[in-house]
């Protein structure tokens, strides 16, 4: 399946374990980067969840965000300071003391103290790292599924893009075969004039060297390669085997270099015209290819 490299996907659950809200967002770039932003809790999970990314993108630069809201009481990883709690109480006891005052505690201030709160590690086989796992693995199929979307959008525009270089392709073979013949008596017509009827010029050998330089304007060559690149690509897009956006490019690019080719050598306003809306038409393309995955 043919995939988009820009895409979005979400999942949303609650039970009686936590609330959890994924988000998973993606666009182009050459290579694959993943980047989390996560409570720092679960950070640990990162190196797997990564993976589990990786599992599902081959290019991109892809962000996943959690909002997470743990609600069973056992899963929280958070633990009080004890032994600093009864160090604090235990002193401003004997400081009141000494005042004559009695301690009464103010706990909401007590407990904004830094590091009274303890983060403990959580379990990477966890019920909460399982639970997790769950929605991450359904944030993805929502994002995969936003990006066949979009792929199959593009692989269409694609197609109906092809299907006109493969018009401007034949237009091109039409005004080639004739072009040898063309230039061959124009070239005579200009020796003609630049000689005029001087008997010291060997006709026959001038003939041939104008035949020479007549064949060097062929893009048969050309013209083929181009066929077998624009064959190639609607081959892949009709597959939509995987990750095709690299090679894609690289066709595209191929098929730039024929066309230029073509149009330095035929020496042809015809064909230098349609040239240009071939080339026209394939930067369209490769804007679209740079799209997919």
């Amino acid at each position: 399946m043919i995939r988009s490299m820009t895409g979005f996907g979400s999942y949303e659950g609650c039970d009686e374990l936590c609330c959890q809200y994924w988000e998973v967002r993606s666009v182009n770039s050459r290579n694959l980067n993943v980047r989390f932003k996560i409570p720092s809790y679960v950070r640990p999970f990162e190196s797997q969840w990564i993976q589990q990314v990786k599992a599902n993108a081959h290019r991109g630069n892809i962000e996943v965000f959690l909002n997470l809201k743990i609600l069973k009481r056992d899963a929280l990883p958070f633990s009080i300071n004890e032994v600093l709690l009864e160090f604090l109480f235990d002193h401003l006891k004997e400081f009141a003391s000494r005042r004559g005052e009695i301690f009464v505690p103010d706990y909401n201030r007590i407990f904004t103290i830094p590091g009274l709160w303890v983060e403990n590690p959580l379990p990477e086989e966890g019920e909460l790292f399982t639970c997790l796992c769950e929605g991450l693995k359904r944030a993805l199929l929502s994002w995969n599924r936003f990006r066949e979307r979009e792929g199959m959008e593009l692989k269409e525009d694609l197609l109906r893009r092809l299907s006109t270089l493969k018009t401007l392709h034949s237009r091109i073979e039409e005004l080639s075969p004739s072009l040898s013949t063309k230039k061959f008596d124009l070239f005579k017509e200009r020796i003609k004039e630049i000689i005029g009827t001087s008997n010291g010029v060997d006709r026959d050998r001038l003939y041939q060297e104008l035949a020479i330089l007549s064949d060097r304007l062929d893009i048969s060559e050309e013209l083929v390669r181009l066929r077998t690149h624009l064959c190639a690509i609607e081959e892949k897009l009709s597959r939509g085997d995987g990750s095709v956006g690299r090679s894609l490019d690289f066709l595209l690019q191929e098929c730039f270099r024929e066309i230029n080719t073509c149009a330095n050598k035929a020496q042809s306003c015809e064909i230098s015209a349609v040239a240009v809306e071939f080339k026209t038409e394939l930067e369209k393309c490769r804007e679209q290819v740079q799209n997919l995955e």
